[in-house]
């Protein structure tokens, strides 16, 4: 819980205090590796903040995944479309690794709303830079090639690479497993 109280800390105006109205409504989860908190067709109820582990969310397009998001510690979770309006997900997040969570339902959070102002301040500067991450993730999309995209990744954030399996990181790039491959053997003969 260490991890989520300093998340929660890094906000303006925090006061300790303030800790307390967030407690009662907190629970702890484990995600064994290969499982689900959020299966596609399901309604998203829950937020979740990733204290340790790597989870990925992904969508299927005529029937292949296609990965939109690796999200690792110290980040929060959800099907953020599903929970504001309360239908069927169009994605899944499933636990890459063993995942300790900790999750609030979002009935919750506008009880918190109601309470304090900070906490709406969370939740509006927690939307705002998750529309920052989806933007950056369409330019590098639509801007970079397959193997400026593998590049970026290697530059900005070479862990994942560890601890993403190939074919995980392709359905990210979009390309087939053997394409990156032939990019990551390019690479390494640079």
């Amino acid at each position: 819980m260490e991890s989520f109280v300093n998340y929660i800390r890094q906000f303006p105006h925090y006061k300790d205090h303030l800790l307390d109205d967030v407690l009662p409504y907190l629970s702890e989860r484990n995600i064994e590796a290969g499982s689900y908190f959020l299966e596609q067709g399901k309604i998203s109820r829950e937020i979740a903040f990733i204290e340790k582990g790597l989870m990925r969310l992904y969508y299927l397009n005529d029937g292949k995944e296609v990965t939109s998001c690796f999200c690792k510690e110290h980040t929060i979770t959800c099907s953020y479309k599903s929970l504001i309006t309360k239908t069927p997900s169009d994605l899944s997040i499933h636990a890459i690794e063993e995942t300790k969570l900790i999750v609030f339902a979002f009935n919750d959070l506008q009880k918190l709303y109601e309470k304090d102002l900070f906490w709406q301040q969370v939740g509006r500067l927690a939307a705002e830079n998750e529309f920052i991450t989806m933007d950056c993730h369409n330019r590098f999309m639509n801007d970079l090639s397959a193997t400026e995209r593998y590049q970026q990744i290697l530059h900005e954030d070479g862990e994942l690479l560890q601890r993403v399996p190939l074919n995980y990181l392709a359905s990210y790039i979009q390309v087939a497993p053997e394409t990156l491959s032939r990019i990551r053997k390019k690479m390494s003969r640079t």
